[in-house]
């Protein structure tokens, strides 16, 4: 019996035919093949948006909330310009103070009467301001 099991496997090696681990490995390269295939148009139109930049303004940036908010937004690598906006005086240095983190976002600083200025052009609006 010994001998008959061990001409099988001899005959199975030997076979030009695959065994079933390479109907496996063709059917998996197969699949995924189809699955990159599938993929690529997706991947091209989120490469596409992903390119393009932001342009982020936050209203209250002198604030407890709005300068952690305008430290992560320029952290964001989406965020291609940041203007800061408050009542407060103290805004513009909020703003130099962010400017000299090393990132792509050119960030800017408004106060007082120059909220016009500040949403020129902007594509997000964030508002943690107490004060409207």
């Amino acid at each position: 019996a010994h001998k008959r099991w061990l001409k099988t496997v001899r005959l199975q090696l030997d076979s030009p035919r695959p065994s079933a681990c390479g109907h496996l490995a063709a059917m998996f390269s197969t699949m995924r093949g189809a699955v990159s295939r599938a993929a690529r148009p997706m991947a091209r139109a989120l490469a596409g948006q992903q390119a393009r930049g932001f342009k982020c303004s936050v209203l209250g940036a002198a604030g407890g909330i709005g300068q952690p908010l305008s430290l992560l937004l320029k952290l964001n690598p989406r965020v291609t310009a940041l203007t800061c906006f408050d009542v407060a005086p103290i805004t513009p240095g909020v703003a130099a103070d962010l400017s000299h983190i090393a990132t792509g976002a050119k960030t800017t600083g408004f106060s007082g009467e120059e909220l016009k200025k500040a949403l020129d052009g902007c594509d997000v609006v964030v508002i943690p301001a107490g004060v409207p």
